[in-house]
């Protein structure tokens, strides 16, 4: 179809009375509900359930992080002492790295399911409030720097 066959199409459409945008989060373009939802979604309802099945979408994370651990710990085991080889070492350290990070990660995990089921729990809960809440989270589980530096500035 031809670039202009589209446009009279559309054309037409209007000509017809019909929408020329179309929405798909259910919001009326003319504003009307939009005090239903938040300042910050711009009228964009939502519901306890979605707050909640996001919750446990995050926190079922914690199982496969779990398993990842237990994983690194199986193949840590029959390793020996440390002691005189080189290689050895590097690995316990790399090994001790990867556990703490599978850990604060698994962490990170559980208080951001928290977060997630009080805010569907607590509809009333204001945006700022929730925003400070996932702000709080960031800030203590704060990723550290990619080794070998940022990628995005090469």
């Amino acid at each position: 179809m031809a670039w202009d066959e589209w446009e009279q199409l559309k054309a037409d459409a209007v000509a017809r009375g019909g929408a020329t945008r179309m929405q798909i989060n259910g919001v009326p373009s003319d504003g009307a509900n939009a005090s239903a939802g938040s300042e910050v979604t711009g009228g964009l309802k939502t519901t306890k359930a979605a707050w909640v099945k996001a919750g446990v979408g995050v926190g079922d994370q914690r199982e496969g992080l779990g398993k990842a651990l237990t994983a690194l710990s199986e193949g840590q085991k029959g390793l020996g002492p440390a002691e005189g080889c080189l290689t050895a070492a590097a690995q316990d350290k790399v090994h001790a790295s990867w556990a703490r990070y599978v850990r604060d990660l698994s962490e990170k995990c559980g208080a951001l399911q928290e977060v997630l089921d009080q805010t569907g729990h607590d509809l009333l809960r204001t945006d700022k409030t929730v925003t400070a809440a996932l702000e709080r989270v960031q800030s203590k589980y704060q990723d550290t720097p990619a080794v070998g530096g940022d990628s995005r500035n090469r």
